[in-house]
């Protein structure tokens, strides 16, 4: 464990390393619908694919880099807090179209990454200067 390391800043890296995690398993089960392989008809490939290449990537480093205090983790974390924006944005937008019910299975984790982003740029505005140059 870095004593360097806000402990704020920690508890956002074990956030980022779980989204991360999640994000990689889930898509290559395609959230409980099949698996990434074998596409049933259907099932858009678009979000397992950025889950997989851009989220789960990303959400690892900014993790990383959170937790060692990296030059890289700063930028890291704010490029991750505004793909969780954009990608909870698209998604908000396609149940509001959608209508209700809103399945609680789709619209937790998104108002958590919402709530990750907006604590990510807080306390990485606030530590910024703390990175390791």
């Amino acid at each position: 464990m870095n004593d360097k390391t806000p402990l704020s800043l920690r508890i956002m890296a074990v956030v980022l390393f779980l989204f991360g995690i999640f994000a990689f398993l889930g898509s290559v089960f395609l959230w409980g619908e099949g698996f990434i392989f074998s596409f049933p008809a259907g099932i858009s490939v678009a979000f397992p694919l950025t889950d997989i290449l851009v989220n789960a990537p990303a959400s690892l480093v900014a993790a990383v880099g959170l937790w060692t205090m990296k030059r890289f983790g700063y930028p890291a974390s704010q490029f991750v807090a505004g793909f969780y924006i954009y990608a909870s944005v698209y998604i908000f937008v396609e149940l509001a179209e959608n209508g209700p019910p809103y399945p609680l299975e789709i619209l937790l984790p998104q108002v958590l990454a919402v709530i990750t982003a907006a604590c990510l740029v807080v306390f990485g505005w606030r530590y910024k200067d703390r990175f390791q140059k």
